[in-house]
């Protein structure tokens, strides 16, 4: 049986745990709240929580914000060895990655992946065994890393009941997660912003709920995502914004047809995206 040691346990942390461990894996894990360590052991989620346990495990996953898994690489890099794989769920790459290789002793194997699933609601207490059941799971290359690590990361997807494993560099992952992720987070954010009228929450329809239901955020950690991929991100919004005024010209100067013409567009598009889904 693999043995998985679990940086930062709360709500993917604890997921990870809850999953892997119905699939025979021995789980321990570590989180800088005590609290919760306790709650893990006491619930029998993880076998010990002493970070010592880390030279003994195959896989160390940190489920921790950008700049803390760097900061505990750092401090416990004496902990780490060849015979193991690290990697991290982080939601930007390309930053992380440089600076992980940067303090990373060569002899250590790092690839990095992105579990496209989650919940509004954060902390251990919200874990949830079926979070990952069916999502998307990428892989981030890494010059750290070879085929037997891959392998190794998209049976643990598999494991965790992902759907679909893509393989992608980190630019391009950014890229895209600035688009699929960030932007659909920011538009969340900005419709709940622009909300002035205090009765809207009795004139919605699945339509507002369904596009803002992410507004209910982590702002620690996504102020954080935003600020590490924020010239992509920007580059993306701005895209968005010329589409947006586009359309709205199109209303405004009765343009039926080439309204009609987007709208459908979009609509294929859309069907399309389902196909892949499904």
């Amino acid at each position: 049986m693999k043995k998985v040691f679990i940086v930062g346990l709360g709500l993917m942390g604890a997921s990870y745990a809850l999953k892997l461990k119905s699939k025979n894996y021995l789980i321990y894990g570590y989180d800088s709240n005590d609290k919760t360590n306790q709650k893990a052991l006491k619930d029998n989620l993880i076998i010990d929580n002493d970070i010592s346990k880390i030279k003994d495990s195959d896989i160390i996953i940190m489920c921790l914000y950008p700049k803390d898994i760097v900061k505990f690489i750092k401090k416990h890099q004496n902990l780490f060895n060849n015979n193991q794989l690290l990697t991290d769920i982080s939601g930007t790459k390309e930053h992380l990655i440089n600076d992980i290789l940067e303090i990373l002793p060569k002899k250590i194997r790092y690839l990095s992946h992105h579990p496209m699933a989650g919940r509004e609601l954060s902390g251990y207490d919200h874990k949830d065994i079926q979070m990952f059941k069916d999502a998307n799971f990428l892989i981030v290359e890494t010059n750290r890393s070879n085929e037997l690590d891959i392998k190794t990361l998209t049976n643990l997807g598999i494991d965790l009941g992902f759907k679909t494993i893509s393989i992608i560099k980190p630019k391009e992952h950014d890229e895209l997660i600035a688009h699929t992720s960030q932007l659909t987070h920011l538009l969340a954010v900005s419709l709940m912003l622009t909300n002035i009228n205090e009765n809207t929450k009795y004139a919605t329809g699945d339509s507002f709920r369904d596009l803002t239901r992410i507004a209910k955020i982590n702002e620690t950690l996504w102020t954080e995502l935003f600020l590490d991929n924020k010239i992509t991100l920007n580059n993306i919004s701005v895209n968005f914004i010329n589409k947006l005024k586009y359309l709205l010209e199109l209303i405004n100067n009765d343009e039926k047809d080439e309204l009609i013409k987007n709208l459908k567009l979009a609509k294929e598009k859309r069907i399309e995206f389902d196909k892949v889904k499904n």
